[in-house]
């Protein structure tokens, strides 16, 4: 159905391991986002422990320009399996947890510890998968570990809800299953992973440097403004959306978590592969015109559910945000890859993306906060107001990008060749030879 039997053995290969090592993250991934219901109703834990948890992500995720400029000496497969074995470790000790202060301080150490590995796995996909089947297995990774991510959530709430103990018991098995995982990723043969082309092909991602890809680079520039305008509208209405959930229409908290965490995530997963097939077809900018043009009328349902108070328009909106995540997650992962042109920038294009996400992550829902209290339901005309904008960037961007995107469609094979050494690319900010682009 996805294409992927003309693809080369050894890049099958890759994709079966990939898959297995998908299944611990999405395990792991899954007890992460749960820890912040854990803390307060296993530990007896209080709202600042939750907003620690909650910050953690995105605070951590402004470190990536530190994991980029590592990678410019150390293998990113090496610098993956050294992340994944040290994230494990807080969820082994989480079993000796006995406050809330001590569970959230591990929760926190995990995310810090992770955040090499998730910027050398989505970098390594330059790598390791052809540009012409990349948006698909990216699609098929993100619905194999989001498949994992839900039930391991619901079940491990169903169990903790019998006995509020067994997070000691949980936690460090997922650890040693996410070891398990490991081994099937460093297994992976990767081509071309040396540190040394990525020290001279790229930038080191000090803030003048990245200040000054964003400067040349207009596509990129304007493919992470469309992703932060539609970011920050689903940061600053989210917690409301579940504040206003409980407080227009009492909903139980399994209903809550059906509505707002279990549909959403895994209608993404469903779709993620189809979201992936299109932009192989076209380019990841496509997956952001359709992901901002149906957030418009997603937040509009959540708005009107509210202000209407009807029930089947928070589904509706609800089911609208699940079918466009896919989209979201498969465009933003392939489009950092796709404006970075040499696989020797993946990491740094991911480094500067990852900056703005911890950033909007700080600080959005805090501004989210003071604008409901300022206009309450009609909160949610801001997101889709946001959506606007960002459709409007994205289309622009969709015609500014038409040589990049046709060049490339020229020169795509079945499987991963050999980088674009010159380019002449309007708004990419590359130089006639990209040993100019070294420091």
């Amino acid at each position: 159905m996805l294409g992927l039997h003309d693809l080369p053995d050894s890049v099958r290969r890759n994709l079966a391991r990939e898959l297995m090592y998908s299944v611990s993250a999405g395990l792991l991934w899954g007890l992460a986002l749960l820890s912040q219901v854990v803390v307060v109703r296993s530990l007896g834990g209080q709202a600042v422990h939750v907003t620690v948890i909650v910050a953690a992500m995105p605070a951590c995720s402004i470190f990536q320009p530190l994991w980029a400029a590592w990678a410019r000496y150390i293998r990113l497969q090496h610098m993956a399996l050294i992340s994944g074995t040290s994230r494990t470790l807080p969820f082994l000790l989480l079993g000796w947890a006995q406050d809330a202060w001590t569970f959230t301080a591990l929760v926190l150490a995990y995310y810090l510890l992770a955040g090499p590995i998730t910027l050398a796995v989505p970098a390594l996909y330059k790598y390791t998968y052809p540009d012409t089947h990349r948006g698909r297995i990216v699609g098929l990774l993100r619905l194999v570990q989001n498949s994992v991510t839900v039930p391991a959530m619901l079940l491990a709430a169903w169990l903790m809800d019998r006995d509020a103990d067994l997070y000691r018991v949980i936690y460090p098995i997922s650890g040693v299953l996410g070891l398990v995982g490991l081994y099937f990723y460093q297994r992976l043969e990767i081509p071309g992973d040396r540190p040394q082309d990525r020290a001279r092909y790229s930038e080191l991602p000090t803030p003048r440097n990245i200040w000054e890809v964003l400067r040349r680079d207009e596509l990129f520039r304007m493919f992470q403004a469309t992703i932060f305008l539609t970011g920050a509208g689903f940061l600053m209405s989210r917690p409301i959306w579940i504040y206003m959930l409980d407080h227009v229409f009492s909903l139980s908290q399994l209903h809550m978590t059906l509505l707002v965490q279990v549909l959403p995530v895994l209608l993404g997963a469903v779709t993620a592969p189809w979201w992936g097939t299109l932009i192989d077809r076209t380019s990841p900018v496509a997956g952001r015109v359709v992901f901002a043009w149906m957030g418009i009328f997603a937040y509009l349902a959540l708005f009107l559910s509210f202000w209407q108070k009807w029930l089947i328009l928070a589904w509706t909106g609800a089911i609208l945000r699940g079918m466009v995540l896919g989209a979201s997650e498969v465009a933003q992962t392939t489009g950092n890859l796709y404006f970075a042109l040499r696989r020797e920038r993946a990491a740094l294009y991911e480094s500067i993306s990852s900056v703005f996400q911890g950033t909007r992550g700080l600080l959005m829902p805090l501004i989210g906060l003071v604008i409901f209290h300022w206009t309450g339901v009609y909160i949610f005309l801001v997101p889709t107001i946001l959506n606007l904008w960002s459709l409007y960037l994205a289309w622009r961007l969709w015609q500014l990008e038409e040589p990049l995107r046709n060049q490339l469609k020229s020169n795509l094979t079945p499987c991963p060749g050999p980088d674009l050494r010159y380019s002449s690319f309007p708004g990419t900010g590359a130089s006639q030879s990209t040993q100019d682009q070294g420091l």
